[in-house]
């Protein structure tokens, strides 16, 4: 099984890429049915293995069926989802 991920890296020019990841790697970020997940929360990934996987296909935008997570590679919105869920953003 394979889920969607959009990657926001906080630059002017960002493309929020998005990236097709198999369940394992999508676990690993999204944890307890969050969908929102920042690299800092994970200081213990400096595994190459696994950002290599992670980052192995990109999905074209506009063939995407759905994005299942959002992963932010920057701290810049982390204070609007402390609860790690979309739908709790700016709820707290």
């Amino acid at each position: 099984m394979k889920r969607n991920v959009q990657v926001i890296d906080g630059a002017i020019n960002s493309t929020f890429e998005i990236y097709e990841v198999d369940i394992e790697l999508f676990d690993i970020l999204f944890p307890n049915g969050n969908d929102i997940a920042f690299t800092s929360d994970f200081p213990n990934l400096d595994d190459t293995d696994f950002y290599e996987r992670f980052y192995s296909k990109m999905v074209d935008k506009k063939k995407v069926n759905g994005i299942h997570g959002t992963l932010f590679l920057e701290d810049i919105a982390k204070e609007s989802f402390p609860n790690r869920r979309e739908t709790d953003a700016g709820r707290f």
